[in-house]
Order: structure tokens, then C-alpha cells, then sequence
């Protein structure tokens, strides 16, 4: 029988593997950070910077992700579906791409386009608000304070209860 002190890289790999899945953040209560409620983005057109003030008295999530990373990819997917479902409620979804130029982002939509606004972190703002892991998601309450925020996958049964919360 083989031990487990036999397969380090084994179990190395599997350990990197789960962070990558499942990132390596943590949640935040909701006077953590109130730079998380306050920043801006540019949108992917560059004609603007939008954030959440911007959508004052609704729920806002913001994902943060990159081309690149397979896990964003599902996220992606399982927002998508609550946003359709929510659709016309007092929720704003925002995908804020992070470490791209717009150009990469554009190109990555053309195939895979979002249903609600894009924006680019030109600035490296996801760093300065603690985003170290993709996908992170943040939700904001209807009072401007943070929700929800936190590194890896997330189900939609856990973005619907989060949001119902939240006031959606």
C-alpha cells in the first residue's frame, strides 16, 4: 500500500487544483471594506467609468474574471442564468474583467457576449480592493453595503439567497 508521504507532487496537485476551482478568498462582513462599494471601472467602450453608486437603492454584483480563466467561464454561466431569471428586478450585474486590455475582452465576447455591462480594470483596481483570486464575486445590498464577497465558484442557489437578502 502506498502512502500519501510517497506522492507529494500528488497531492500538491491536487491542492492547487482545488484552489483553482474553488479559489482561495474569504467572505467579508459587510463593513469590511467600504472601498468595495465605492470604486469605478471603464466600460468596455472607455466612454465612461461606472461602479456601484452608480446604481444607488438596487443589489449590484459584480464579477470579477479574466479570458483566461476556466472557472470565470462557469461562472459566468450560472450568473448569466440568475440574471435571466431576475431580469427587470432591482438587480444590477456588472463583469468587471480584470489584468486585460480592451481589446482581449472584445475579441472574447465577440464569441461569448455578456447580458449586462462590461467593464475593464485598466487601473488594477481589483487589486487595490483585495481581489488576489478569479472568479471573485461582490454583491451590494439596496443600503450600499457589501453583501456578500468572496473568491472561487459560486452556486446559484447561493447567488439567489445572497440576493434575496440583499433586497432583490
Amino acid at each position: 500500500m502506498q502512502t500519501i508521504a510517497r506522492h507529494p507532487r500528488r497531492i500538491l496537485f491536487a491542492f492547487l487544483a482545488t484552489l483553482l476551482v474553488f479559489g482561495c478568498g474569504e467572505s467579508y462582513s459587510a463593513s469590511a471594506n467600504a472601498n468595495l462599494t465605492k470604486f469605478k471601472m471603464k466600460t468596455l467602450d472607455g466612454t465612461k467609468a461606472v461602479g456601484p453608486t452608480d446604481y444607488a437603492g438596487k443589489v449590484v454584483v459584480v464579477d470579477f474574471w479574466a479570458t483566461w480563466c476556466g472557472p470565470c467561464h462557469l461562472q459566468a454561466k450560472i450568473l448569466e442564468k440568475v440574471h435571466k431569471d431576475l431580469e427587470g428586478k432591482n438587480v444590477q450585474f456588472l463583469a468587471a474583467n480584470t489584468g486585460e486590455t480592451a481589446e482581449q475582452v472584445k475579441a472574447f465576447i465577440k464569441d461569448k457576449p455578456f447580458s449586462y455591462p462590461v467593464l475593464v480594470d485598466t487601473e488594477d483596481v481589483a487589486s487595490d480592493l483585495g481581489v488576489f483570486a478569479l472568479p471573485t464575486l461582490l454583491i451590494i445590498d439596496t443600503h450600499g453595503k457589501v453583501a456578500y464577497f468572496e473568491a472561487g465558484l459560486v452556486d446559484a442557489d447561493t447567488i439567489r439567497k445572497v440576493l434575496k437578502k440583499a433586497g432583490s
